[in-house]
């Protein structure tokens, strides 16, 4: 049997997609390009926005043109969110949701013994604990390690805990082992991942994100230890004292601002103020002198003035982030934004959007310039006419020209050059 699995959406779905390619090899099954034909095509579906679902529909519909004689089996958050999704989908064979994920190849055989069309969507409310999910990832430099799953914030805009239900906790021992099992592969950076990995360990009490921290830290040849995103409300004194003299983490904080405006944020449903955020902020800056802030942003949300609007462009101005992610607003069916008065075009949605990318450029390139005559650790990981690119521990992206091979390995490299989105530099070699 030959498969394929595409993947849209987080990180969490891409670890996902990692341990279910594992089941279906464990099994004999070969991997294939998504290019080639195959026996079966796996889609892992996104739901965050009513693009990514329309993304997902469009992947499936090609799948089934592409490969017209093979098994497609749908799962994700999309086929756990919308209710018609596989009704309006007779191109997929096997729909179901994220809870039934790791099934995915029971499903696949009992299709290809049936013939007869597989739905299977268990409601996630009632999930409780922590789906364990390993995959093998043998000679893998960076790898993702999901720790944790589901949300319990209900964000206004969000619909992620409709598809991945409430908080749930991986046990720490059991991610330590996956973590030592990456590095004893080959693995050099882990990246944890989870929908809200600052609420890990609360379900369980005993402990929590920082404990998890420590306990990596102490794993030999693990090089990098690099967060996914936090909420501003775990950077408190407690919890940076904690962590900060673990040497593998990378200081690299993704904070998630949304609106640097205190009325769109309460709109929001977000737990903090620009106040509390510049105060976290702040405090990563005066405990790791090197680290780079990057956060999200989003537009045009139901009720936002230009008043509004520019008090937000003019916070995130100040925060002087070296990455902003920025998103005009997607509405979501199912979520309470969805029915909220104060709906802006989407012209002005996205101009606010370019006028908020535009304002905080000058900061990223800022950001890269001031690396120039630095040293620093970076591992190599894409190769294109002789020019390698690799990250630093502060996620800054480095380019080098290099005659040797350095895909997949960390160097010293020496910046000469910053850009607007990145910095040229010299690989010192041994």
């Amino acid at each position: 049997m030959t498969f394929s699995i595409h993947t849209l959406g987080c990180k969490v779905n891409w670890y996902e997609s990692a341990a279910l390619s594992g089941i279906f090899i464990k099994n004999g099954a070969v991997l294939v390009s998504e290019d080639e034909k195959c026996d079966v095509f796996c889609i892992n579906t996104c739901a965050v926005t009513e693009e990514s679902v329309r993304k997902s529909r469009q992947m499936i519909r090609r799948a089934r043109r592409k490969n017209p004689d093979a098994v497609i089996a749908v799962c994700g958050c999309a086929s756990q969110t919308e209710p018609d999704f596989a009704s309006k989908l007779p191109e997929a064979d096997i729909v179901i949701g994220n809870k039934e994920k790791t099934r995915i190849y029971e499903y696949v055989c009992q299709f290809l013994q049936t013939r007869e069309r597989i739905i299977n969507i268990p409601e996630m409310d009632k999930e409780k604990c922590f789906e364990n999910m390993n995959s093998e990832r043998i000679g893998t430099t960076r790898a993702a390690l999901k720790v944790q799953d589901g949300c319990n914030n209900f964000c206004s805009y969000c619909i992620i805990p409709y598809a991945r239900g409430r908080i749930r906790s991986r046990d720490i021992d059991d991610a330590v082992r996956e973590a030592e099992s990456l590095v004893a592969g080959g693995c050099r950076e882990i990246v944890l991942a989870g929908i809200h990995i600052d609420n890990y360990g609360k379900d369980i009490g005993t402990y929590d994100l920082t404990d998890l921290l420590l306990r990596l830290g102490e794993i030999p040849d693990l090089i990098r230890v690099r967060l996914g995103s936090l909420e501003p409300v775990f950077v408190t004194e407690k919890n940076i004292e904690k962590i900060k003299n673990i040497k593998n983490l990378c200081h690299q904080f993704h904070l998630s601002l949304q609106s640097g405006c205190e009325k769109t944020l309460k709109a929001m449903n977000r737990h903090y103020t620009p106040d509390e955020f510049a105060a976290a902020a702040d405090l990563l800056r005066r405990t790791f002198s090197d680290c780079s802030i990057t956060t999200d942003i989003i537009t045009g949300f139901p009720g936002e003035t230009e008043e509004d609007f520019l008090q937000s462009l003019d916070f995130a101005v100040r925060m002087k982030f070296a990455k902003v992610h920025v998103f005009p607003y997607s509405e979501r069916r199912g979520t309470r934004a969805a029915s909220m008065d104060g709906k802006l075009p989407k012209d002005i949605k996205e101009d606010r959007c370019r006028r908020m990318i535009k304002a905080c450029a000058p900061n990223e390139a800022e950001f890269y310039e001031n690396l120039v005559g630095k040293e620093k650790y970076v591992l190599f990981e894409t190769e294109k006419n002789g020019i390698f690119t690799g990250y630093t521990p502060e996620y800054a992206e480095i380019r080098v020209k290099c005659e040797r091979d350095i895909r997949n390995l960390i160097f010293p490299v020496r910046i000469i050059k910053g850009q607007a989105d990145h910095a040229e530099g010299e690989v010192i070699l041994s």
